[in-house]
């Protein structure tokens, strides 16, 4: 009987450090607020301050962005590595041996007639050009994007108290002032009143 009891007490035990365990986790939890710096320290790593700062709905966000920026510097790079490539293949003392234009030529172009193909030069040209710019433009863009996400990892340190109550409310109300003793009329006005 007393091994009996004994089982019943040391499960009612177990069960109530476990009650008392998440009870604790969840009262910290609750107590949690993040430090701007751990935040900054957390945002290095691309979606790391979103993380740390418990806003995993913006993960998505932030990762589809570096995904996007990275494909655009991508994308841009390789074209413009194919463009500069046939650019300066055609432009060179001799186009018939570089060949590296013959995949902007017409079908069925030879080495040997790069001669008459003097508007293609115009083409690699602005190609060339293009392509430079827009994958200068993608680092550009990346780099930005980067610091958004470091910014608003901080941000959403620094006002993770800040209140955001349905309360928040600008009140407009017209109001009537009691005459004074050298005036006898009533003052009209309008009262303004913000509540947060």
């Amino acid at each position: 009987m007393s091994r009996h009891v004994d089982s019943i007490q040391t499960q009612a035990y177990s069960q109530d450090t476990l009650t008392t365990k998440a009870l604790s986790r969840s009262i910290e939890a609750s107590l949690w607020k993040p430090h701007s710096g751990k935040a900054m320290l957390w945002a290095l790593l691309p979606g790391g301050g979103q993380i740390y700062n418990r806003k995993y709905w913006k993960l998505p966000i932030v990762w589809g962005a570096f995904m996007a920026c990275f494909y655009s510097v991508s994308w841009n790079s390789r074209q413009y590595q194919d463009y500069h490539a046939a650019y300066r293949d055609i432009m060179s003392e001799n186009p018939a041996q570089n060949t590296a234009w013959l995949v902007f030529a017409p079908a069925g172009a030879k080495a040997e007639d790069y001669a008459q193909y003097s508007s293609l030069k115009q083409t690699l040209k602005r190609g060339n050009d293009f392509y430079r710019r827009y994958r200068d433009l993608s680092i550009v863009v990346s780099v930005l994007v980067y610091g958004l996400s470091i910014l608003d990892a901080y941000v959403d340190a620094e006002l993770y108290t800040f209140d955001i109550s349905p309360d928040l409310s600008l009140k407009v109300v017209p109001e009537v002032g009691m005459p004074k003793l050298g005036n006898p009329s009533f003052q009209l006005g309008v009262n303004c009143s913000l509540t947060f």
